[in-house]
């Protein structure tokens, strides 16, 4: 009887407690619903046009005197990854002296460097990382267009590299490209005055991310490239541009 006479009294305050608690909620609800569509708002306002003064438009030549060299950054990544690889397998017993030998070592060749052979059960052995193939992929995906010219016509951003069709890039809109890499889903913002496209592909971990943004300063356009290769993980290049 405890029990049922505390569940009735409750009831019993619930229609008071509900007339003082109604108008709270209900401003409550009220300041909720107006921030959320403010940042909604502003949120939309933020990526629908480009912002007036990103001084992006016109054409650009590559000063490769103030831009870092690809060349070196990828071969750099490509080294430490070997001999990050090269102690993991000295650790399980495989060394150079192991490693399957006699094979082609051009260019255009596979590359069996760091394959394991297979164990005395007849079991198969690893198949390493082709490190020649990988220089030629983050070459085409790093190294930088000697001229670029951009065009900036409300939310849509065009954008043709020496030597390529012009691509045009609507803000929000998700594309496809396919590459070395394989098939990479695009999306293209704005962040402030600076220009992003982002790039996932399909490989585990593959990603790109190219920002293009001019300083009011010197008026030089920076193409910031970020590249995460699951091999060699990620690499960062600046390439410096100055108005044609």
């Amino acid at each position: 009887m405890l029990e049922d006479r505390t569940i009735n009294a409750c009831a019993g305050l619930k229609p008071l407690m509900s007339g003082l608690l109604a108008p709270n909620r209900r401003r409550a609800r009220a300041l909720i619903t107006a921030v959320f569509m403010a940042g909604v708002l502003t949120s939309c306002e933020t990526v629908s046009t480009a912002p007036p003064d990103s001084h992006l438009v016109g054409s650009w030549r590559l000063d490769t005197s103030a831009s870092d060299d690809p060349d070196a950054a990828i071969a750099k990544a490509v080294e430490q990854a070997q001999s990050k690889l090269r102690h993991r397998l000295a650790s399980y017993g495989y060394g150079q002296d192991s490693q399957p030998g006699g094979h082609d070592t051009s260019p255009d060749a596979p590359d069996y460097t760091y394959d394991t052979p297979g164990d005395r059960y007849g079991g198969p052995g690893l198949v390493g990382p082709d490190f020649r193939g990988l220089r030629t992929r983050l070459r085409e995906a790093l190294l930088p267009p000697a001229q670029l010219r951009l065009e900036v016509d409300g939310d849509l951003m065009g954008i043709a590299e020496e030597g390529l069709p012009a691509r045009s890039y609507r803000l929000g809109e998700r594309l496809s490209r396919i590459d070395l890499y394989g098939t990479a889903i695009i999306k293209a913002s704005w962040d402030h005055d600076e220009f992003v496209l982002k790039s996932n592909y399909s490989s585990p971990r593959a990603s790109r991310t190219d920002s293009y943004r001019v300083s009011p300063s010197t008026g030089a356009l920076t193409l910031t490239r970020q590249f995460t290769d699951p091999t060699v993980g990620k690499i960062v290049l600046h390439s410096i541009y100055r108005r044609i």
